[in-house]
């Protein structure tokens, strides 16, 4: 499907609706419909909206989102004083009257080793006029891409779905961000965009503190205590910045200080073919046609004993692929092989080109 270009998006409860709109267009139940929630400091005047929807399938993804329009949404969060945004966590389950109360207390939800659920965000100022960007991959697998322009080039982004497994397991639930859910409002009290940028991880990426989650039963560790469902890329230590869920999960993008950790996982990457400095193209660029090659983000999980640090792969992310935005311009469309073949992707920087990731991108498949 073509991708669905929204202009003049002013709050963190307009993001929700737009998100709500695209997601029936595109098949998704809508279990929770934009319903005014209350602040988790107990107060009685509702600070924003939930929204839950769950995609099409068998196998399927609980999508649970909650606008911030002043104060904190999570458990833990830094830089409430500027408390506006988009938060996400996914879950197994649903229940529209969780037992504490709290939006994100559901069935099944990411949980950090401390046991508080965690997720992740965007920061979203009240009253701009921003351009949104959003996605929906059926095949192979549902997923979903919302990109956030902030100015022009300056992207956040969140994408959630279902993995495109290799094997049976059990689980498959994927999602990733910006930011994880703890880091997810912005230190720039005028949401400056270079200061969003320096705050942001790469979308489906290795960072030290985690923001993309994958819900799989590896080995003994859900009969452990308390039990391990998730597994998140990035450091295996106790902080909540860190969002550690029990497990590591392995993704092919990292950057090369990222190699020198002792957490990360040994396996197939593309830190040496990434841009290194804002000046750096990158190698992942055809020099005699100038065309990028649509790399695949394939996921590895952390086996028993987690001491071995040994991996397997699991799948792919389905319909999202790594890219140099060198000669291509950010949110538009381009063939696959040139000069034509039928199949259109649309082009994202992580963050911007020419910024603290370079020329590295994404591409999703229209």
């Amino acid at each position: 499907m073509a991708y669905l270009k929204v202009e003049n998006v002013i709050s963190p409860d307009d993001v929700l609706l737009k998100i709500r709109d695209f997601a029936i267009d595109q098949g998704w139940t809508v279990l929770e419909n934009l319903t005014p929630d209350l602040p988790l400091d107990g107060g009685e005047v509702s600070d924003g909206l939930r929204l839950t929807i769950k995609s099409p399938g068998d196998d399927f993804v609980i999508a649970n989102f909650r606008s911030a329009n002043s104060k904190k949404i999570f458990e833990s969060q830094a830089n409430t004083d500027n408390a506006y945004g988009i938060g996400l966590t996914c879950s197994t389950g649903y229940t529209s009257n969780p037992p504490s109360g709290k939006w994100y207390d559901q069935p099944g939800a990411t949980k950090h080793i401390s046991q508080q659920v965690i997720g992740i965000g965007i920061p979203v100022k009240q009253g701009s006029s921003y351009t949104l960007y959003l996605n929906a991959i059926t095949l192979p697998a549902p997923l979903m891409v919302v990109s956030l322009e902030y100015a022009p080039g300056v992207f956040q982004h969140l994408a959630f779905g279902v993995t495109q497994k290799i094997g049976a397991w059990t689980g498959g639930i994927i999602y990733s961000g910006s930011r994880n859910s703890y880091s997810m409002f912005t230190a720039s009290a005028s949401f400056d965009p270079v200061d969003i940028e320096g705050e942001s991880n790469p979308l489906f990426a290795m960072a030290k503190n985690a923001s993309t989650f994958l819900r799989c039963d590896i080995d003994a560790a859900p009969q452990r205590l308390p039990a391990v469902f998730w597994a998140s890329a990035g450091a295996d230590t106790t902080g909540i910045s860190n969002a550690f869920t029990g497990k590591i999960l392995g993704l092919p993008v990292k950057k090369l200080d990222i190699l020198a950790e002792v957490w990360d996982p040994k396996i197939p990457h593309y830190a040496y073919l990434q841009s290194q400095e804002p000046t750096d193209t990158g190698r992942n660029v055809n020099t005699l046609n100038c065309i990028t090659v649509n790399l695949p983000l394939a996921l590895y999980v952390q086996r028993d004993p987690d001491g071995l640090r040994n991996f397997s792969q699991c799948g792919y992310v389905p319909g999202v692929y790594f890219v140099s935005t060198r000669n291509i311009a950010p949110a538009q469309t381009y063939e696959i092989s040139y000069p034509e073949s039928g199949q259109l992707h649309q082009v994202f920087p992580f963050t911007r080109r020419g910024g603290i990731y370079g020329y590295d991108g994404f591409s999703v498949k229209q």
